[in-house]
């Protein structure tokens, strides 16, 4: 084994023993501050521990797992947000739309059009902004009314 190949393991073994120990901390805001820094660094070694955030309870937890998602994006990325565009939180699959308006995947937009026919409004929505963005070429937000009445916010 040469230097550069015994850095890297010792890279990921201590890069494995942070994350194991900030992801299992005591205190929610802790654990939720670690899922929100993993999707800043973009570092695809992250998503198996995301993908065990999303069994948690705490829908605003597994909501910013979505996010951590989206930002590293990849294949096996959005193989995990087509598990969570089912959870039962319509934070959890609104997060998921805008996830996937970040990343850039073939199936992207099917998953959003199944998202826009999501009960939720606030989904729907999600989901509406996000396609109306990506259609949008001037760089402007895309404004304008939710495809149906039934997505309409209150």
């Amino acid at each position: 084994m040469n230097n550069m190949t015994a850095c890297n393991v010792c890279e990921d073994s201590y890069f494995d023993k942070v994350l194991k120990s900030a992801l299992h901390h005591s205190r929610r805001e802790k654990r939720r501050e670690m899922i929100y820094i993993l999707g800043e660094l973009r570092d695809p070694r992250a998503l198996d521990a995301l993908k065990n955030i999303m069994t948690e309870d705490d829908s605003h937890l597994v909501a910013e797992a979505a996010k951590a998602v989206g930002k590293i994006g990849g294949p096996k990325a959005m193989e995990q947000l087509l598990i969570m565009m089912h959870h039962k939180s319509f934070l959890v699959r609104g997060e998921v739309a805008l996830a996937a308006g970040e990343m850039d995947h073939p199936i992207k937009a099917e998953l959003l059009n199944r998202l826009r026919e999501d009960v939720s409004p606030y989904v729907a929505y999600c989901a509406h902004l996000v396609l109306n963005r990506r259609c949008n070429r001037n760089g402007k937000e895309a404004r304008g009314t939710p495809p149906t009445s039934k997505t309409r916010l209150i």
